[in-house]
């Protein structure tokens, strides 16, 4: 769940505010201030998510809080709130680093898809980071010959594969098999979009066959290996948003790697509130998983 601090020198605006964030589960309000000096001091001690800060403020202004909150690192995210309809002072805001400006007096749809949007591109930073911080951890490795190249490739999947808990699963051998084919072979990579899924296990299933290796070579079977481990990895994505929302892994996989709408069915699914679960494309799990192996590699 996002943080919020909202700062505010009328209190029956906070109380507005607050009301609405409670109200449509946009988050937790860990606390309120009525100028900009205390509200400085609070967002330092807690560096919310996301800070709703009127423009005028006793002592303060929101624009010189922001400004020094963020010469200080902290990285928490700004909506301003006001009256003041001058659009210079408006451009001055946007220009200092807020991301939203809401006019008052306040109404209850623009905040909720404001904080929705700036929620939306939080989560979207998480991604980045948590990509660049994999990134780190498994090192780049762009130098080498292809074969180095295509052995850090399956590093790099075999970690996804153990966080996503299907390492040990038949089709996640198939799903890094076919990966790797894709990234080894140039062309067939850049003519996915094109190529049906049926294409792609027939060439797996054929590559199998030479090498001799006696996986079960039926492409409809490999289909059925892999569907199962999708659907198995969206499930494990979907529990651990269930026991923790801001959880790094969560955030990470469940809108890099499946679409968000879909692990939330899994969600309401495991909690009894859905018939049906998200639904499972093979295909779209593989260019995903492509993107983010070209982003770490």
């Amino acid at each position: 769940m996002s943080s919020f601090i909202v700062i505010d020198d009328d209190r029956t605006v906070r109380s507005v505010i607050v009301k609405i964030i409670e109200q449509y589960g946009l988050g937790d309000v860990y606390g309120e201030a009525d100028d900009g000096v205390s509200g400085e001091e609070m967002i330092l001690r807690y560096k919310p998510d996301i800070v709703m800060i009127d423009l005028l403020l006793p002592q303060q202004d929101g624009i010189s809080t922001m400004k020094n909150i963020k010469a200080l690192n902290v990285r928490s995210m700004f909506i301003m709130l006001s009256q003041v309809s001058d659009k210079d002072m408006i451009a001055k805001a946007y220009e200092c680093g807020i991301e939203f400006f809401i006019s008052k007096p306040i109404n209850v749809i623009e905040v909720v898809n404001v904080v929705k949007r700036v929620k939306e591109y939080l989560s979207m930073k998480k991604t980045f980071e948590a990509i660049e911080s994999t990134a780190m951890t498994l090192g780049r490795s762009n130098v080498g010959s292809p074969g180095r190249k295509l052995d850090n490739v399956r590093r790099i999947l075999n970690q996804l594969m153990a966080d996503l808990g299907i390492l040990g699963d038949l089709g996640s051998r198939d799903i890094i098999n076919i990966c790797t084919m894709l990234c080894e072979d140039s062309d067939l990579g850049e003519a996915l979009e094109d190529t049906q899924l049926s294409e792609l296990l027939k060439l797996l299933q054929s590559k199998y066959s030479s090498e001799g290796k006696g996986f079960t070579s039926d492409f409809k079977a490999i289909e059925m290996r892999m569907r199962r481990t999708v659907g198995k990895a969206m499930k494990n994505i979907a529990a651990m948003g269930i026991e923790d929302f801001s959880n790094d892994k969560f955030t990470l996989y469940s809108s890099s790697l499946f679409d968000y709408a879909d692990v939330k069915m899994e969600m309401d699914y495991i909690r009894g509130k859905a018939k049906y679960g998200g639904k499972i494309n093979i295909k779209s799990f593989i260019k995903r998983l492509l993107v983010m192996v070209e982003q770490i590699a």
